[in-house]
C-alpha cells in the first residue's frame, strides 16, 4: 500500500514532461511485457529477450500466433541517417561534459549500482562529435552579450580575466580538456574552448591542451576588440611560456590567483603540524587570518604590509596582542580585533619555540 507521501510524489510527476528518465530493473519491465501487444496472447517467457545498448533497454520477443517478431525500445533516437543514437546515449556523456563530472568517476558510479550507461569510448566520441559543436552553438549567441556587459563594468580599463583548464581525467592521460575564461569584476564566462588531445598541434600529448585552449580565448576576445590587463591563472609553466611568445598575449600581465597562491602552504603547514602537534588546533584558524590579510590588502603595492599582518597571526596565537616595532614589524604593530574572552580555568596560551616560530 502506497504511503501518502509516495501518492503526492506520484501526483506530481504526472504533470511533468513524460520523457523525464528513471532507473528500471529489469525483472521489472518483464512484468509489463507478459502479453503480445499485437493479439493479446501470452507469451512464452522464453522466447522474451532483453539487451542493452548503452543507456538504453531493447525488449524482443517472438509471437508465435502472430508469427513475428516484435521489438520495443525504452527510449526514441536523435540524430538523422546513420549518425542516429539513443537519447540517453546522447544526453548522458553531453551533461557529464557540461557539469564538469570525469567521465571515468560516472562509470564507477554507474558500475557500483549496475546502470546500464553507454561505454566509456562511445561517451568521450559523443564528446567530441556532437557535444563539444552543440555546446559551441549554444553558448555563441550568448558571448556576445556577456562580454558587452563585461566592458561596459571594466569602465574602459582592460579586462582582468581568470582563466584555467579542467580535464576530464585524472592525471597525465586525459583525452578531453575545456578552458573557460571568467571576468574577476563580473564573475561572468567570457569564453570557452573545448580540445581534445588527437587535434592539430596537441599531437596526443594532452598537457598542450590547456595552453592550446587559453591562446585560443584569449586570442578569440583580443580579435573582438576586448582589452585584456591582467591574466589570472594558475603556475601551468607551459601556458605561461605559450602567451609569453605570442604576440598577442605578450602584453597581458599575468598573476596568481589566491587559491593557488594559498595551496603550497597547507603542505608546509601539514609538515610542520606533523613534527609539532600542538600546532594543529591552530591550522585552520591560521588559513581564516590569511585569507583575511589578502581580502584587507589585495593591490601589489600593499604587499609588504600583508605579510607584516599575516606575520602577526604568531603573536596572535601566544596571546600577545601588541609589540613593539622591529625588523620584522615596522607598520603591523598590533592585532586589528576586537577585547577576546577570558581564559577558562586550565586552559593556556600556545607557546612556540624558536624552531617552530
Amino acid at each position: 500500500e502506497e504511503t501518502e507521501e509516495e501518492q503526492e510524489m506520484e501526483e506530481d510527476e504526472q504533470g511533468k514532461e513524460s520523457s523525464r528518465y528513471s532507473l528500471v530493473e529489469t525483472h521489472c519491465l518483464l512484468e509489463l511485457i507478459e502479453r503480445c501487444k499485437g493479439c493479446g496472447e501470452r507469451l512464452d517467457s522464453s522466447l522474451i529477450r532483453v539487451s542493452s545498448l548503452g543507456s538504453a533497454k531493447i525488449v524482443t520477443y517472438d509471437c508465435l500466433p502472430c508469427n513475428k517478431t516484435v521489438r520495443w525500445e525504452s527510449q526514441s533516437r536523435v540524430g538523422k541517417g546513420k549518425g542516429q543514437v539513443y537519447k540517453g546515449n546522447h544526453d548522458i556523456p553531453v551533461a557529464s561534459f557540461i557539469t564538469g563530472t570525469p567521465l571515468p568517476r560516472l562509470c564507477d558510479f554507474a558500475k557500483l549500482i549496475d546502470l546500464s550507461l553507454p561505454s566509456d569510448r562511445a561517451m568521450r566520441r559523443v564528446i567530441r562529435e556532437v557535444g563539444a559543436e552543440s555546446i559551441n552553438r549554444v553558448y555563441a549567441s550568448s558571448e556576445a552579450r556577456v562580454r558587452k556587459i563585461a566592458v561596459a563594468a571594466a569602465g574602459g580599463k582592460g579586462l582582468e580575466v581568470s582563466i584555467d583548464g579542467q580535464y576530464d581525467t585524472p592525471g597525465y592521460n586525459a583525452a578531453n580538456c575545456k578552458v573557460t575564461a571568467i571576468d574577476c569584476n563580473t564573475k561572468l564566462a567570457l569564453g570557452a574552448a573545448t580540445l581534445h588531445k588527437k587535434e592539430h598541434g596537441i599531437d596526443n600529448v594532452s598537457i598542450r591542451m590547456e595552453s592550446e585552449g587559453t591562446l585560443r580565448i584569449l586570442e578569440e576576445l583580443i580579435d573582438d576588440g576586448i582589452s585584456i590587463s591582467t591574466r589570472v591563472g594558475d603556475q601551468n609553466l607551459m601556458v605561461n611560456k605559450a602567451l609569453r611568445e605570442n604576440d598577442k598575449t605578450a602584453g597581458i600581465l599575468g598573476m596568481l590567483d589566491w587559491w593557488h597562491v594559498q595551496k603550497p602552504f597547507r603542505k608546509e603547514w601539514k609538515k610542520v603540524v606533523k613534527a609539532n602537534p600542538e600546532l594543529a588546533p591552530v591550522y585552520q584558524s591560521f588559513f581564516n587570518h590569511l585569507y583575511y590579510a589578502h581580502n584587507k590588502f589585495p593591490n601589489h603595492e600593499d604587499r609588504s604590509r600583508a605579510l607584516e599582518l599575516v606575520r602577526s597571526f604568531e603573536h596572535h596565537i601566544q596571546g600577545k596582542h601588541s609589540w613593539a616595532k622591529d625588523k620584522r614589524f615596522t607598520m603591523v604593530k598590533k592585532c586589528a580585533h576586537g577585547r577576546l574572552r577570558k581564559l577558562k580555568k586550565g586552559e593556556t596560551r600556545l607557546k612556540l619555540t624558536k624552531e617552530v616560530s
